[in-house]
């Protein structure tokens, strides 16, 4: 687990998940984070920012996986 104790962040904690499926294995991160701001700001910045900026790396995560190790696309 990623844990960050300074940084952009309020919170951010990452988690590398490896489970049997089907004879292999599914690796799978589970993210939980929340940005600085009020309501209204937390949300824009996540919204606008954060989010897809997260979407995007772990895209390309998954894609450089499945091309290095094979397997079924999720």
């Amino acid at each position: 687990m990623d844990v960050q104790r300074r940084g952009p962040y309020r919170f951010w904690e990452h988690e590398h998940l490896f489970l049997p499926r089907n004879g292999g294995t599914l690796a799978q991160d589970r993210v939980r984070y929340a940005v600085p701001g009020g309501p209204l700001l937390e949300w824009l910045v996540d919204r606008l920012l954060v989010r897809p900026d997260l979407e995007r790396i772990f895209a390309y995560r998954r894609e450089r996986l499945q091309q290095l190790l094979g397997g079924a696309p999720k």
